[in-house]
């Protein structure tokens, strides 16, 4: 009878930290501050749009197929080269080309002046960056070093008023590992608010890593949270 207590004191024990693990968990993921999405085709309807880091290009496709003609509004860029292109890829650049949609390859998102040195944007977009790598750079995560470049080299191509979006999985593994408040501080950035974001508004869209290897970063269980960020003595003139 003892044992038989001990073994339903010790479950017990086990399931509340498991509840309280579980708890902690979800108080890491960063705290929505709307309950509704970003309006991604909204911003490209109004004004001139920079999609880095596209990947197979499938979110620009998806995006561009929403907008109708103010397509000619965006341009879609992708780190890999055209000769790294899959099949995939070349297919939805040769889409988003029909469509009026500029579309420009090999394109570091840490250095955007180098390609587009005159030209300045209302919205700068990243989907789910990743470095694919977890080796620290100057001692922090390298994807908040990725983040905090992009962040710097994005608010030279930003028109007064612009903005910049990012998009990631919401929860405490990647809100330490890219540390947005951090990097928008380091930046002269206000605080990012968050906002959802919602696969099924985008159809088509299969989102793949940076170092190609068809894992997708879009799993139906996980929730995920766009960032979005503006210069912080223009958020403050508001």
């Amino acid at each position: 009878m003892i044992s038989v207590a001990a073994d339903i004191i010790s479950k017990v024990s086990r399931d509340l930290a498991w509840q309280r693990f579980r708890l902690s968990a979800i108080a890491l993921k960063r705290t929505l501050d709307f309950k509704d999405p970003f309006d991604f085709p909204s911003a490209v309807r109004s004004g001139s749009i920079l999609l880095v880091g596209e990947g197979n290009l499938s979110f620009s496709v998806s995006l561009s197929g929403l907008v109708g003609s103010k397509a000619a509004n965006m341009t879609a860029t992708t780190f890999q080269n055209e000769k790294e292109y899959l099949e995939i890829t070349s297919r939805n650049a040769r889409t988003l080309r029909r469509r009026g949609v500029k579309t420009v390859a090999g394109v570091d998102a840490t250095n955007l002046s180098r390609w587009f040195d005159k030209k300045k944007f209302s919205l700068i977009i990243f989907q789910f960056p990743n470095v694919g790598s977890r080796e620290p750079r100057y001692g922090r995560n390298p994807n908040h070093v990725l983040v905090r470049r992009f962040l710097r080299s994005a608010a030279e191509r930003l028109v007064v008023g612009g903005q910049v979006a990012i998009t990631v999985i919401n929860s405490s593994h990647y809100d330490g590992a890219f540390d947005m408040d951090g990097a928008s501080e380091r930046n002269s950035y206000a605080p990012p608010i968050a906002r959802p974001f919602y696969t099924a508004d985008y159809p088509g869209y299969s989102h793949v890593k940076t170092k190609e290897d068809g894992v997708s970063a879009l799993d139906e269980g996980d929730e995920f949270v766009t960032y979005v960020f503006q210069r912080k003595e223009e958020a403050h003139r508001k």
